[in-house]
């Protein structure tokens, strides 16, 4: 049974040579302003020489308002493209695939930055986080289609920068689970109320990103097995 960790694994759009997985460990490797250097290329670096099949990489903020912390490289701008192109061809130098995790933070930012002492971050709702304390701002409908674009302009620069596919940050108490708790959730507008309306927020955002990058290029989302109301863990 052991022998089949070694055997290709084929999605829809993407063949992983084997089905060992590097998962979407954190590290703030990266500059404050949000750009990549060389400690991260030559971590991700690391996996690909030791035999991993793909990489999923750590949170990549689709956006300033929703990085969960500093330090971490970001897929905002155009000009981000050729760091997460030059690490891709660093990874895919040993045959690994890369998978980009798009991530934003909605009301749940681990740690504090330039960002959040000038405004509230936004989440589904006006309810601070009680993680961490933080105040919350609901989006407006003008907010949550700008949102939406960030997410679809991060996969479209993803596949620009060469790489493998995107992963949807669908758990853990970030935006897209703002969105889909119930315990979290409460809108009473078209993104609020049924399992339908408040799973509305991530289908657009799928759609969006379908309609910049094709059919053909690989989308996963992480989501939660369990989630504890409003909480992230049960006590």
């Amino acid at each position: 049974m052991a022998d089949i960790l070694f055997e290709p694994l084929k999605f829809k759009n993407l063949t992983v040579k084997n089905r060992i997985f590097r998962s979407n460990i954190s590290g703030r490797f990266d500059n404050y302003d949000g750009s990549g250097n060389l400690a991260r290329i030559n971590w991700e670096e690391k996996f690909a020489r030791g035999g991993v099949g793909a990489i999923i990489s750590s949170f990549v903020p689709v956006h300033i308002r929703g990085r969960i912390m500093p330090n971490y490289a970001m897929i905002d701008d155009a000009d981000k493209i050729p760091f997460w192109r030059k690490v891709g061809e660093r990874v895919h130098e040993y045959d690994c695939k890369y998978i980009m995790q798009l991530s934003h933070s909605g009301r749940q930012q681990d740690m504090g930055g330039v960002e959040n002492l000038f405004w509230k971050p936004l989440s589904s709702t006006n309810q601070k986080d009680f993680f961490h304390g933080i105040l919350s701002q609901a989006m407006t409908a003008r907010e949550i289609g700008e949102t939406v674009q960030c997410f679809a302009e991060g996969a479209r620069r993803a596949r620009e920068a060469g790489l493998d596919g995107v992963e949807l940050h669908g758990s853990n108490g970030y935006l897209i689970t703002q969105f889909r708790s119930s315990g979290i959730n409460d809108r009473d507008d078209e993104y609020g109320g049924s399992v339908e309306n408040r799973t509305r927020f991530v289908l657009e955002v799928v759609r969006a990103i379908r309609q910049k990058v094709g059919r053909d290029f690989h989308l996963q989302m992480k989501i939660n097995g369990v989630d504890h109301n409003n909480w992230l863990y049960p006590w």
